[in-house]
């Protein structure tokens, strides 16, 4: 077996570490900078092959096997740390014994492996974070948490989130008021202070994660990426807290019930797909339904991010059995919900000549008064016959790309001004019907109507949006390229508190 790391991987990762951070690669490692080695030292133990293969198999279990693949890599890194001569005195025998900092490394590692760099690196810090070396968060100023369950790509949602708040202060008060952090529920203490932390470290531009000498009590807390039972999660957390929240979980559940929030949108006059909830074991109700359409979209009725969604035609001699087993999984969450497909406009791929599933994600924040449309990104499928959703081998573009080449029926179409707005006032309209939470994200399907103009069809919202990484902040003009940014108003909203 390959002894590991030999000296080729470790001056690889070694250089590795001065381009994502920025230094010299033979100048010294801080402490900080030493996790962020150890992370591509793992990489350089799996090489390219190895992560091409995994990058390829992510949406699969493959997950839990490439987490113990890197585990067994970090126990050889271990056992042959002599070898490892070039960086700050670290305890070594710390790091053999602090599991937490060894599961963070393995976690920061499966993430760079799945995923593009959508935030900046993350650094672990070993010892308590105490002032002078943590940032000094003033009297009166305002402490913002986001609190997660599932570790992977949370950095990718938290980053926007702290910059839009600096954004947001400086541009207000000349200087950061709200403090931003990040932290795991396992993190918790049983009051709900802060025992550990993710922070922005802005003047170098990192993010850093440290244990707190003296914890930290949230004025406001947020929920985003609590994992497979974000729900429960979400409610746990909610009822924990009695400061102000984004979002508490009882206003969110009627976001979370699809068939709820469809009944909602009709009642306001909006354009919705025709759609059934089927409960488990109704084999009537859903052939019904399917006979009824020509083709038809099935997913779980609580459901999020693109879980188990699946398109299903009438003429296709195996849809009927496929929609039979289809249907016995997402009853496995309790109700089905069927909908009728309407997304006529899709997205005509200019490199590839395919024609793919396109959908809106639209991001609307609460300013005290009214909720305003700020950012979005579009999500395409990988081609006409999947939905347009990252777990089903999707991708996600912004959304000046993406209107620049809409589809009807095999021809261009052009989302002109009077379109925009139309989008615009109906998705503030649709988020009206979700009173108490103040950040959102819906999804928008886009069809056209008897006079030939584009019309938005509301499909679900969700009361902890994800892919915040991949947000850009939208202007009047839908065509012009954006920031980088999820919601500036948030951050004045949270002050009224």
């Amino acid at each position: 077996m390959p002894y590991f790391p030999d000296p080729r991987q470790i001056q690889n990762a070694r250089e590795r570490t001065g381009d994502a951070l920025g230094i010299e690669a033979d100048s010294p490692l801080t402490m900080l900078e030493a996790s962020v080695f150890l992370k591509y030292l793992l990489l350089e133990g799996l090489g390219g092959g190895e992560i091409r293969y995994w990058r390829a198999h992510w949406q699969t279990d493959a997950g839990i096997a490439l987490r113990r693949r890197l585990e067994a890599l970090l126990s050889d890194m271990l056992a042959g740390m002599g070898a490892i001569n070039n960086l700050p005195e670290m305890e070594w025998g710390l790091l053999a014994e602090a599991s937490l900092y060894r599961q963070r490394l393995v976690d920061l590692a499966l993430e760079t492996v799945l995923s593009e760099p959508l935030a900046p690196e993350l650094c672990l810090q070993s010892s308590p974070a105490s002032a002078p070396g943590f940032p000094a968060v003033l009297p009166g100023d305002g402490i913002h948490v986001v609190l997660f369950a599932s570790a992977v790509f949370f950095t990718h949602e938290f980053y926007p989130l702290a910059v839009d708040a600096y954004e947001h202060d400086c541009g207000r008060y000349g200087g950061p008021r709200t403090h931003v952090f990040g932290a795991h529920m396992g993190w918790l203490a049983e009051n709900g202070a802060l025992r550990r932390a993710i922070y922005l470290d802005v003047a170098s531009g990192r993010l850093v994660e440290t244990d707190l000498a003296v914890p930290l009590h949230p004025d406001s807390v947020q929920f985003l990426c609590l994992g497979k039972q974000e729900q429960a999660h979400h409610a746990a957390l909610s009822q924990r807290y009695h400061c102000l929240q984004v979002n508490p979980a009882s206003p969110s559940r009627l976001a979370d019930d699809k068939a709820a929030t469809l009944a909602g949108w009709v009642a306001l006059g909006l354009d919705v797909p025709v759609w059934q909830t089927v409960a488990p074991g109704d084999w009537e109700t859903a052939f019904s339904f399917f006979e009824r359409c020509a083709e038809i979209v099935v997913k779980p009725n609580q459901a999020t991010e693109g879980e188990l969604v699946a398109f299903f035609q009438r003429g296709d001699g195996q849809a009927k059995a496929l929609l039979e087993t289809h249907l016995q999984r997402c009853w496995m969450q309790g109700a089905a919900i069927m909908q009728q497909r309407c997304d006529g406009v899709g997205f005509l791929n200019p490199l590839s000549g395919i024609r793919q599933t396109l959908a809106l994600r639209l991001n609307l924040a609460f300013d005290g008064q009214r909720y305003g449309l700020e950012s979005g990104y579009a999500q395409l499928g990988r081609d006409w016959q999947h939905p347009a959703s990252c777990g089903r081998g999707g991708g996600i573009m912004p959304i000046d790309e993406a209107i620049s080449g809409l589809d009807y029926d095999g021809k261009p179409v052009r989302l002109d001004a009077q379109d925009w707005r139309r989008i615009c006032t109906q998705a503030g309209r649709a988020a009206s019907l979700f009173e108490g939470l103040l950040l959102m994200g819906l999804d928008v399907l886009l069809d056209c109507g008897q006079d030939g103009k584009i019309i938005p069809v509301f499909l679900e919202a969700n009361p902890r949006p994800a892919g915040l990484g991949h947000s850009r902040l939208l202007a009047d003009d839908p065509s012009v390229p954006a920031w980088m940014g999820v919601s500036l108003k948030l951050w004045g909203n949270l002050g009224l508190a």
